[in-house]
């Protein structure tokens, strides 16, 4: 009965969507005769209050100009409040206390096999085509699916002003090339192609930072590609067609300095393909509503190789029919959401004594053994997933100055590889208090937005959470609840030109300052993590997290934008009922970040500062001796004592951007020539703490030190 309700919920999306394609079309063609085809891109419904949603918006300009993030799009998220990267190498991102499996990426509707080239060197997308990054850090609606707790979602532009063009970069991490056009008024095409330069990084590194010469056998190199094409069918019917992929490969040789166990040293090769394509119909009517259907197809794998025989392979594949839909009951009071998620999933795993590296184990012990020996695991699967929601925001009875708007929603997820069924309510009540004095150049403390939201987020296991080793299939979904409070203050000021102003040819210039504050409280069930004693995979991990966030942001026309931030977390994680609370390995309480950028017309310059507490490490105590009871070899074992952290992080960033119009005689390019600065007072951030090969003595690991960037830009 559970998967006929969900097929029921698809069934009424198709249907309210053909119904309404049938009507708009037609009007469409009735209009063709006397009015032209509107330019790209497609009409965007807006509501004054009911299209407000706990998200983060940033938007293209913004993204490219950021500083200490190298153009790179996925870095500048690290400004916003509790929002951060593990270190300087590593740009996995945690949201408000969670880890990298928690956070769900999309691109212009795809999925993305991982987001970050090498595990955080550069991200996998071209900055230059992004139109907007959404970011719903919690507490967020029933519009997307299972499987996540934080939402990264990118929209790249639709359309160009001129009508061909392009640029080429190149530095010392990568060259990258892009091409774009428009086609007629009603097309628009892209294509982007980024890869390594890895070469001359990896000979500098062992002079800057104590690297072992003899880490790196093979240099690590990527490669990635997008591409779309736009086109607009008519009035009300926009046609997209885009493709993303990826590949990373390296090879490392891990010595005693880097592992203890000497069935672990040895070479680490890696290689991790995935790309992805989909079709897509926009279809929108003002004020009325707005409807996607998507058909698409990604392709992900994962090799590992390392130590004395020890290898790890899993590939995926997703074929996925989503469909959404928002129809105005009443334009701008009333609007209903629904939609649905129907998934195919072929998935493969292999393994020989190997499984994924899994937080919290201070070992980094990734091996499968039983009786000395390494499990062999060999499964294929075709899994499948159905999903679908529905959801209403309404404008509520209000009294005078206090304006109320609500939204329910529901999602349900059914998968079959543990036969579950789960219902996820979500929602969240708002309120606009005080006058709106947005037409007025005074400064007020009123309109101001709160608003209160909750929801339940449910992740699915893995696959090689359920075959590996024992297998599991009676593992149930991990749970999360968020309790989430947040405020909003929009100052605004637009200023009029007077005639004193004029004679003395003084501008002034509209300001803009948002103010927010945020608490939220997250509490963790059944997580999902290895039981060492059993070998198998279990719901035996509890947690919560709970923080506070204030961010200011204040822009001066299109010149000058400033922005200040800090967030205190504190996330904790309990392994086992028999373990004690401990703090988890990406939690970082404190985070502070101040920034600033200021354009002028062929120039610009850009700093940001931040401040985070230090990594947390395993002080070492004592060792003890061990004899493997197998092959009779004797080593230590070590003895930490509780959890510590290391000095707190700081790092200033500077960033400056020349523009020429005219190099070479080639009047119709464009040049650009940007350096930066990173860690400009070289302070020393500590990485990790590693130990030597007999746990006698802590060896402190560097990250980055003063490194200049230096990348030149030509557009035509």
């Amino acid at each position: 009965m559970k998967k006929i309700l969900i097929l029921l919920m698809c069934l009424i999306q198709f249907s309210t969507l053909a119904q309404t394609d049938d009507t708009t079309e037609q009007n469409a063609v009735e209009d063709e005769d006397s009015q032209s085809i509107p330019t790209l891109p497609p009409i965007r419904v807006e509501g004054e209050r009911i299209e407000r949603k706990p998200r983060h918006i940033l938007n293209g300009a913004f993204i490219r100009s950021a500083t200490g993030s190298a153009g790179d799009p996925l870095r500048v998220l690290n400004h916003l409040p509790s929002i951060g990267v593990l270190n300087d190498f590593v740009s996995v991102l945690s949201v408000r206390g969670g880890g990298p499996e928690d956070n769900l990426y999309y691109f212009d509707r795809l999925p993305l096999g991982y987001p970050y080239h090498l595990q955080g060197i550069v991200s996998i997308f071209n900055p230059e085509v992004i139109e907007s990054i959404e970011v719903y850090p919690g507490g967020y609606g029933a519009e997307f699916g299972a499987d996540a707790q934080a939402v990264i979602d990118i929209h790249s532009r639709t359309k160009t002003d001129t009508g061909f063009g392009g640029t080429v970069n190149l530095n010392f991490v990568y060259h990258q090339a892009f091409l774009e056009g428009n086609v007629g008024e009603r097309g628009y095409w892209y294509a982007f192609w980024r890869g390594s330069n890895m070469g001359p990084l990896f000979e500098l590194l062992p002079r800057l930072l104590e690297v072992e010469s003899d880490l790196v056998t093979e240099v690590p190199s990527f490669w990635s590609y997008q591409g779309k094409g736009v086109y607009q069918l008519n009035n009300t019917h926009t046609l997209v067609v885009n493709t993303i992929a990826a590949d990373d490969a390296g090879k490392l040789n891990f010595t005693a300095d880097e592992v203890s166990e000497s069935d672990l040293r040895g070479p680490l090769s890696s290689d991790n393909p995935f790309d992805s394509q989909g079709i897509h119909l926009y279809s929108e009517k003002q004020d009325t509503l707005k409807s996607i259907v998507s058909l698409t197809r990604s392709f992900s794998r994962k090799v590992l190789k390392y130590g004395d025989g020890y290898f790890y392979r899993s590939a995926r594949s997703i074929y996925a029919l989503r469909g959404d839909l928002e129809y105005w009951i009443k334009h701008p009071d009333t609007l209903l959401a629904s939609g649905f998620a129907v998934s195919s999933l072929p998935t493969s795993l292999i393994s020989v004594g190997a499984r994924p590296f899994e937080e919290g184990d201070p070992d980094y012990d990734v091996r499968l053994k039983q009786d000395g020996e390494k499990i062999f695991t060999n499964k294929s699967e075709n899994l499948h997933r159905l999903e679908g929601y529905l959801q209403a925001t309404q404008d509520l009875p209000s009294p005078r100055y206090a304006d109320f708007y609500a939204t329910i929603g529901m999602r349900a997820n059914y998968f079959n590889l543990i036969d579950n069924f789960s219902l996820q309510p979500r929602g969240l009540l708002g309120v606009t208090l005080g006058p709106d004095d947005a037409n007025t150049n005074q400064l007020s403390f009123f309109p101001i937005d709160l608003r209160l939201m909750s929801g339940s987020y449910v992740q699915n296991p893995q696959f090689y959470q359920v075959v590996l080793g024992k297998e599991n299939p009676e593992i149930a979904p991990s749970l999360a609840r968020h309790y989430v409070v947040a405020l909003e203050k929009v100052l605004e000021s637009k200023p009029k030109e007077t005639e004193a102003n004029a004679q003395t040819n003084k501008k002034r210039f509209p300001t803009r300052t948002t103010i927010e504050i945020a608490g939220y409280y997250k509490d963790l069930r059944d997580m999902i993590t290895y039981n060492k004693s059993e070998r198998r995979y279990r719901n035996q991990r509890i947690g919560h997290v709970k923080g506070i966030e204030v961010s200011l942001d204040h822009e001066i026309g299109k010149a000058f934008r400033g922005w200040l931030s800090y967030a205190y977390t504190i996330s904790k994680r309990q392994d086992s009922p028999k373990d004690d609370e401990r703090f988890y390995m990406y939690n970082t309480p404190h985070v502070a970040t101040i920034g600033m950028n200021y354009q002028a017309e062929s120039w610009e310059c850009s700093a940001n500062w931040q401040y985070k507490s230090g990594v947390l490490y395993s002080p070492l105590v004592d060792r003890e001796p061990y004899t493997n009871p197998f092959n009779k070899n004797e080593t230590w074992l070590p003895i930490y004592g509780e959890m510590a952290r290391e000095a707190a992080y700081h790092r200033l960033d500077l960033r400056f951007h020349k523009s020429f119009k005219s190099v070479f005689n080639l009047d119709n390019w464009k040049w650009g020539f940007t350096l930066e600065l990173w860690n400009v007072y070289n302070h020393t951030n500590i990485l990790q703490v590693r130990y030597n090969e007999n746990y006698t003595k802590e060896v402190r690991i560097a990250q980055l030190p003063l490194i200049p960037f230096i990348a030149v830009t030509a557009e035509f």
